[in-house]
């Protein structure tokens, strides 16, 4: 008697039934893997900050024009200068054109000293507030 090669029905029921229990249990692990929440992290602030004092870094001048809520830094590049915009911070390089350097920005204020110049970004519903201090 020759033997036939292939599983046999209760090899193929058995191997079923463990299929159909593990795809029972998938809509429950995805579920928890749905309500676990992976910290807020403020990437667009960091990156803001980033670029903010690395445009400093490398300027000659820093000057605010408090009634249009602008900061300019003079660079080699030219005058390169950040405001809000709606609910944005934008960058443009003199004056032509701009640049979306962060999202849902709730403040943008500008105080100017003799010494120094302080700007306040607060952003995400007052979650990530910064003050930076760029001297003149």
């Amino acid at each position: 008697m020759s033997k036939a090669a292939g599983f046999t029905y209760i090899e193929a029921l058995i191997s079923l039934s463990i299929a159909a229990f593990v795809m029972s249990l998938m809509p429950s692990i995805l579920m928890q893997f749905d309500m676990t929440q992976s910290p807020k992290t403020a990437f667009e602030m960091d990156f803001f900050i980033f670029d903010i004092t690395e445009t400093h870094e490398k300027s000659t001048g820093v000057h605010v024009d408090r009634t249009k809520g602008v900061i300019s830094f003079k660079t080699e590049k030219g005058e390169v200068s950040y405001r809000k915009y709606g609910s944005r911070i934008v960058k443009s390089v003199e004056q032509s054109g701009f640049v979306t350097v962060m999202f849902e920005v709730e403040q943008f204020s500008l105080q100017e000293s003799r010494s120094h110049i302080q700007l306040s970004v607060a952003a995400g519903e007052g979650e990530s507030i910064e003050r930076l201090h760029f001297p003149k």
